[in-house]
């Protein structure tokens, strides 16, 4: 029993090694999501902030000294205000912290303030920005209250004046200054872009496996013989795949709708629409060119799932694109998807379109693009 025990594991194993699809099937989620909550492990707990400062007296160095040193909090950019601003308007950081000018002098007239310019995109990132700001500007008048917990000898050294106790009396006040008028839960925040998830699974995993199936089944041999040009066989299995996405995504968006959960001003609802359609549209021009050039419909969905899951989490719908590494944030540039989670929280969340042009205008060029891909990809399967 042993003998025949251990000669049937040893045929599974010789069975899988021919089986290299089935190898990469069973490695590959496990090793992305693997990497995948490795980054996101560094990305919630350090905040990407630009650092400004104005003035390079003894107390204003101090307290860049604390922040800069705070290297579990902020993922930090030392720039002038200029770049700065460029940077919290490209969403490369989450905020602007300024040391002005006179620090050092409302110091001593126990007056002194740091400035923080906040991008509060939800209301848990907005917090811990504040509570980490809070605890630099806190350590400054009194060291031990630093993340480290600064022993006596640390506020001996300290050049700033002291109290028995290395208690600080210099008390530094922050200004806010909030970029949006609006506070949206981490919840809403993270949850909503599912909707693009859903959109981009099923016109992509759609449209792909009724290629691949066009090719296994030759049925795409009929399709050349039909009395129909290529062109519309094309159009109409691309827009097959758009219609099955929209017509699974805009039932839920309803119920969304109807029970509160999402609440978009009426003239935001037009752009919505655009952004999905061009979503859709793009899903379904990339779901027909994977599912012509692979074969096999377990490829082609274990690729679809994959494919559609890392365009999402590149797109910044796993976490604020601001909050990635800057090798990832430069990747996410040419991801699509980017464009069309950042649309919809705009058009989902906030009073104004801002941006929402520019987004829809890159997903509608995408779109044109991977249709003209899919089309390509088909007409050359069939043909062979």
């Amino acid at each position: 029993m042993i003998n025949t025990i251990w000669n049937l594991a040893k045929l599974d194993l010789l069975l899988w090694r021919r089986m290299p699809i089935a190898i990469a099937s069973a490695l590959i989620p496990p090793l992305g999501m693997t990497i995948l909550l490795i980054v996101l492990s560094f990305s919630v707990t350090r905040q990407p902030v630009a650092l400004v400062v104005q003035s390079n007296q003894p107390n204003a160095l101090e307290m860049e000294k604390i922040i800069s040193s705070d290297t579990d909090a902020y993922l930090l950019r030392n720039v002038d205000q200029r770049t700065a601003q460029k940077l919290l308007a490209d969403q490369q950081v989450a905020a602007i912290i300024t040391i002005p000018k006179d620090f050092d002098q409302k110091v001593l007239q126990d007056d002194a303030s740091v400035n923080l310019k906040l991008n509060n995109v939800d209301i848990d990132f907005s917090d811990d920005i504040r509570r980490a700001v809070e605890r630099s500007a806190a350590e400054f008048d009194a060291p031990q209250l630093g993340l480290d917990g600064e022993l006596d000898e640390a506020a001996e050294t300290n050049s700033i004046p002291s109290v028995e106790g290395g208690i600080n009396p210099y008390l530094i006040d922050i200004n806010e200054n909030d970029l949006r008028q609006t506070n949206v839960s981490f919840l809403n925040y993270q949850v909503i872009p599912a909707f693009i998830l859903l959109i981009i699974s099923v016109g992509l995993m759609g449209t792909a496996l009724l290629c691949a199936k066009d090719i296994e089944e030759k049925t795409s041999r009929n399709l050349i013989l039909a009395p129909v040009s290529s062109r519309e066989l094309v159009s109409g299995r691309l827009l097959g795949g758009l219609l099955m996405s929209m017509i699974i995504t805009f039932p839920v968006l309803f119920i969304c709708f109807l029970f509160g959960v999402i609440a978009p001003p009426l003239d935001h609802i037009p752009a919505l629409i655009e952004l999905f359609l061009a979503t859709g549209l793009c899903a379904a021009g990339l779901g027909a060119a994977l599912g012509s050039l692979l074969k096999g419909a377990k490829l082609v969905a274990m690729s679809s799932s994959v494919l559609a899951t890392y365009l999402f989490f590149l797109g910044g719908g796993f976490t604020t694109i601001a909050f990635l590494p800057d090798w990832l944030q430069d990747i996410s540039d040419f991801i699509p998807i980017r464009y069309a989670i950042d649309g919809m929280r705009q058009t989902l969340f906030y009073p104004d379109l801002q941006g929402v042009g520019k987004d829809i205008t890159i997903l509608t060029g995408t779109a044109i693009i991977a249709v003209i891909l899919g089309s390509v990809a088909v007409r050359k399967s069939w043909r062979g």
